[in-house]
């Protein structure tokens, strides 16, 4: 057999085995809602997946390799059930990036999602070309988020104090001009300005970017702000859970 019939075999062996490994798990409001999506996913992504009751999800992560998990806000006519699910997938997988599923996003169930894990907020009723992309940019460990999504996160953003720096957890694994670019753009600065304040040339600084937003998981200002937005809400809860405990 001439090698590059082996060689052609052993690529088709291992393109095979990466589809195969690309399982997603869909836990949607209804069994056929999560159907069409599974299918929806498999025809364009060439992927695993399948639907699967809330019940059965987290065993299900225990035994098999998930690469996704969706799920919406809403389960079995309980009104932000997906809410607490995701969180326990979340803290049981921290690994498994989650999508949830939101048919109308306003700014509290916005950040309930991202607080509660998610990397990505969908509404079903946006076209399926565009929940593919979410799903493809959040398997990639990218924040996704709609229009609707965005303009609530921008809306709720606005209402907390300007963030001057990341927590000791995030900034640790920025180098010092690293930490001080993004801080930068966080106040809404241009790559221009940056590079006036720290004496860069625009080229440095949009390289600087680059750098950070790879290793904080996002893309662009926008996710950079979604993601300061998250990390600040999640820090109020836990300074008034503190203080609460000392109060007892």
């Amino acid at each position: 057999m001439p090698s590059n019939a082996i060689d052609q075999g052993k690529v088709l062996k291992i393109a095979r085995h990466e589809v195969a490994a690309f399982k997603v798990a869909i836990v949607g409001r209804d069994s056929l809602t999560s159907g069409l999506l599974a299918d929806a996913l498999v025809h364009n992504l060439k992927c695993d997946a399948a639907a699967t009751r809330h019940s059965d999800l987290l065993r299900m992560l225990g035994m098999s390799r998930v690469a996704l998990v969706i799920i919406s806000s809403d389960l079995n006519s309980m009104a932000g059930a997906g809410f607490e699910l995701a969180s326990a997938v979340s803290s049981a997988h921290p690994e498994i990036p989650i999508v949830i599923l939101m048919d109308k996003p306003v700014n509290d169930l916005v950040i309930r999602a991202f607080r509660s894990g998610a990397r990505g907020v969908f509404n079903p009723q946006d076209s399926m070309s565009e929940f593919i992309d979410c799903v493809e940019h959040v398997r990639k460990g990218f924040i996704w988020a709609g229009k609707e999504v965005t303009d609530c996160f921008l809306e709720a953003f606005r209402s907390i104090p300007a963030p001057s720096a990341l927590t000791k957890d995030d900034s640790s694994a920025l180098t010092r001009r690293e930490l001080q670019v993004v801080e930068c753009a966080a106040r809404g600065k241009t790559n221009k300005a940056i590079a006036g304040e720290l004496l860069l040339s625009e080229h440095t600084v949009k390289n600087y970017l680059f750098k950070a937003f790879g290793k904080l998981g996002v893309s662009s200002r926008v996710e950079l702000l979604f993601y300061l937005a998250t990390r600040h809400s999640l820090g109020q809860s836990r300074e008034e859970q503190l203080k609460a405990d000392v109060a007892n």
